[in-house]
C-alpha cells in the first residue's frame, strides 16, 4: 500500500517537474523567451540537490549544493560504520559483563562521539539541501526578472528607433510620430 502511494507521489512530482518547468513570453513569432518556473526549480532541487539551481542557470551554486550534500552524506555513511564498529565490537562485549565499569563507560563515550559526528553530517546535508531548495526558487525568480528586464530594454530600443515623441506641458499635450521613408 505504501509502495503504491510513494510511486504515485513520485510520478506526480515528475509530471509537475516536466510540465510545470517553463513559461514562455513571446516577443515576436520568431523569438520566444523561455522563463523558468520557480516551483519547477523547487521540485527539481527537492529531488536532487542542485538540480533546480542548474535549471535556473545558477551553475556554480548547483555544483556546490550537489557536492556539499554528497560529501556530507558520504561522511555520514563512513562515520555510521565507524560508530557501529565501535559500539558492537568495543562497547557491547564490555557492557554485557558490567555496564557501569570504567572501560564500558570509556568505550561508550568513544561510540557516542562517533554517533554525534554522524548526526552532524546528516544535519549538515539536510541544511545544505534545504538551502538548495530555497536558492533554486530565488535563482529562478532572479533569472526571470533579468530576462524580462532585457526584453524591456530591447523593446525600448526598438521604440526609440520608431521615432515616437511624447511631450506634456501645462498648455498642451503633443504626440508625434516621426518616421522617414
Amino acid at each position: 500500500m505504501y509502495f503504491r502511494l510513494l510511486t504515485f507521489a513520485f510520478l506526480c512530482v515528475i509530471f509537475f517537474v516536466q510540465f510545470g518547468a517553463t513559461q514562455s513570453e513571446s516577443k515576436s513569432p520568431e523569438k520566444e523567451i523561455l522563463l523558468i518556473s520557480p516551483y519547477g526549480a523547487v521540485a527539481r532541487s527537492a529531488i536532487i540537490p542542485g538540480w533546480g539551481q542548474f535549471h535556473a542557470h545558477n551553475y556554480l551554486q548547483s555544483v556546490f549544493s550537489f557536492f556539499g550534500v554528497g560529501t556530507s552524506l558520504a561522511g555520514a555513511v563512513v562515520t555510521h560504520f565507524s560508530f557501529r564498529e565501535a559500539y558492537d565490537k568495543e562497547y557491547l562485549p564490555i557492557a554485557l559483563e558490567n555496564r557501569k565499569s570504567k572501560e564500558a563507560l570509556v568505550a561508550y563515550d568513544r561510540a557516542n562521539q562517533k554517533y554525534r559526528v554522524r548526526q552532524f553530517f546528516l544535519y549538515t546535508a539536510a541544511g545544505i539541501w534545504a538551502y538548495s531548495i530555497i536558492d533554486a526558487y530565488v535563482a529562478a525568480n532572479l533569472y526571470n526578472a533579468s530576462t524580462k528586464s532585457q526584453l524591456i530594454i530591447e523593446d525600448s530600443k526598438a521604440f526609440e528607433q520608431l521615432g515616437v515623441k511624447f511631450d506634456l506641458n501645462q498648455d498642451h499635450i503633443s504626440f508625434n510620430l516621426l518616421k522617414q521613408f
